[in-house]
């Protein structure tokens, strides 16, 4: 089973090879980097051309498009989403592959987001968090109630095309789910072993508390997110 990887990247030159070089350290080989370069004023774009399989220019501005967009030039079965600003563990390809393969009904699996960060304090704040939302989502999974997370998520690209796609709105992989779950025979799980490590530079920016309380009422108030620039600042 052939994996896409899909990429958005806003000035991402220092990060950008971090991530492809732990993509190209997986144990699972069949499958091809999409990088979606979505304006970006820096190398980004000529750094991707050396690195992925594919690169694209997303005009119009934002992480859902850019997505999207990536979604679009895609042409396998599956779809992985994962962020620039991110390393994967070399088994993150081969769960999704394997999940996905054992379960012929399964449509989107997401996993786990582990966050890095030199002050050990913050970083086991931050892991906390973590790790508490990626149980809650478990549960939330096993009872019929399908959650994925955007940044770190494979789904059958039917089922992506079916929902439209990523809305341009703050914690849009919430209203994603929403509207996935409307669906019939959707099923979704969480796989601690699809494993990823994010840079902590957004929680940084907005701060830990004022990050999270502004997810929390973005769940209950649509916001749009006109620019991937302010969602990097969340």
């Amino acid at each position: 089973m052939r994996i896409s990887v899909i990429i958005p990247a806003y000035n991402e030159e220092e990060n950008l090879p971090k991530i492809i070089k732990s993509l190209r350290k997986q144990t699972f080989k069949d499958f091809e980097i999409i990088v979606v370069d979505n304006n970006s004023k820096d190398k980004t774009f000529n750094i991707a051309k050396k690195l992925a399989d594919k690169v694209y220019k997303c005009k119009e501005q934002g992480i859902s498009p850019a997505r999207n967009f990536g979604a679009l030039k895609s042409k396998t079965d599956i779809i992985a989403f994962i962020d620039a600003d991110s390393i994967a563990d070399p088994k993150w390809l081969e769960t999704i592959n394997t999940a996905f393969n054992n379960d012929k009904n399964l449509s989107a699996i997401s996993g786990l987001d582990l966050y890095e960060n030199p002050h050990w304090f913050k970083r086991l704040q931050l892991n906390l968090f973590t790790y508490t939302v990626f149980y809650t989502l478990k549960i939330l999974n096993l009872f019929g109630n399908p959650i994925v997370t955007g940044n770190n998520m494979a789904i059958k690209r039917e089922l992506f095309f079916k929902v439209r796609g990523f809305d341009k709105l703050i914690v849009e992989d919430y209203y994603f789910s929403r509207k996935l779950g409307k669906l019939k025979n959707i099923k979704t799980c969480n796989n601690k072993k699809m494993e990823i490590t994010l840079s902590s530079r957004r929680m940084e920016k907005g701060g830990i508390s004022k990050t999270i309380w502004l997810w929390g009422v973005c769940m209950f108030k649509k916001i749009p997110a006109e620019k991937y620039v302010l969602h990097d600042k969340l």
